[in-house]
């Protein structure tokens, strides 16, 4: 089993890796489920930009991994540069923004760089974490 990725693992600047996901048929038709909305040809308006961020999501997950129990998902921001497309393998590169110890908490903020098709640029985004070991 590998250790669990400490705060003082966490390098500020560094790639910690990166993740691949083709951007398929499924994951819209689970999107539209949630919602009780019917499968169509063209997006829902809300679709592709929040499908962009489950697949941030699941980056960090993969990439940063194992964490430790009790992390807090304190805040995100994202901005979309371009809406991913059916069929489209998304790459996301997931790096250590910043680290500091505030009030006797660690906070960390990581960075996610996605990008499609020909380096196309898709959503970048920052998550803050409070880091529980």
């Amino acid at each position: 089993m590998t250790s669990k990725i400490l705060f003082d693992d966490f390098q500020p600047g560094s790639l910690m890796g990166q993740h691949e996901e083709v951007f398929d048929a499924s994951l819209s038709q689970a999107w539209r489920a949630i919602f009780s909305l019917p499968d169509s040809a063209e997006p829902h308006p809300g679709e592709l930009s929040s499908l962009a961020l489950a697949l941030a999501m699941r980056a960090y997950l993969s990439v940063v991994a194992p964490r430790p129990p009790g992390n807090v998902h304190a805040r995100q921001q994202f901005q979309m540069h371009a809406m991913p497309r059916i069929g489209e393998t998304i790459t996301t590169r997931v790096v250590c923004a910043h680290k500091e110890i505030r009030r006797e908490r660690r906070y960390v903020n990581i960075q996610v760089q996605a990008s499609g098709q020909g380096q196309r640029a898709l959503y970048t985004g920052e998550m803050s974490l409070i880091w529980a070991a």
